[in-house]
């Protein structure tokens, strides 16, 4: 009986051991694509990040950039957490609009009751698909109508063809933001969703 015991001691600390060196062994793999990401663009990196906050910030084109950690706790009884790598680009024209447009559906926002229950704002522009994507905040409705114009429209739906299905684009006043879905190993992803979303910063900022 002790050895049996023995036995499955020394199989789960095999099995225990061969884990945790593929757990190390991937995350080395994602820091080495964030430093070669952040060579690439010039970004200045913090080698000591621990996966929370800032891990890099520098510029792309004229917009300057962050790149950084989320780590959401979920209410359970295992108390497990979740990191969600984010790429934000910081907008050189900021608004007083108190804007706020994020994706809804159930996929994002997950069971919700009506907005006429609720009260929760949602502003309705006039476009079917963009007011079937998002949920719009902000002050003043009317200003926020007069903002969100077709070319700023069809820049941001343009933008989220091109993000995959489980990326979550944010725009509020000072910035845009793609969160990902957990941490990212193939930083090409990163590094097109970054790029299009600086492109994205520009077409707000301009006064089409």
């Amino acid at each position: 009986m002790i050895e049996d015991l023995l036995c499955s001691v020394g199989l789960f600390g095999t099995v225990f051991l061969i884990i945790s060196r593929h757990l190390k062994r991937v995350r080395s793999n994602i820091n080495l694509g964030l430093q070669n990401f952040a060579i690439h663009h010039g970004f200045q990196i913090n080698p000591n990040h621990g996966w929370n906050g800032t891990v890099m910030s520098g510029m792309i084109g004229k917009y300057r950039c962050t790149i950084w950690f989320e780590t959401v706790r979920r209410r359970s009884r295992r108390n497990r957490s979740k990191i969600y790598m984010h790429s934000t680009i910081t907008l050189n024209v900021q608004n007083q609009l108190g804007l706020l447009i994020t994706p809804q559906g159930f996929l994002t926002e997950g069971f919700r009751l009506p907005d006429s229950i609720t009260g929760d704002q949602d502003i309705i522009i006039g476009n079917q698909m963009f007011d079937s994507m998002y949920r719009i905040k902000g002050f003043d409705e009317n200003a926020v109508r007069i903002y969100l114009t077709p070319h700023r429209v069809q820049s941001i739906l343009h933008v989220q063809q091109s993000l995959g299905p489980l990326q979550h684009l944010t725009i509020n006043d000072q910035q845009i933001s793609v969160r990902f879905p957990g941490i990212i190993s193939d930083m090409r992803i990163v590094s097109n969703a970054t790029t299009s979303i600086a492109w994205l910063a520009e077409q707000l900022d301009s006064n089409q």
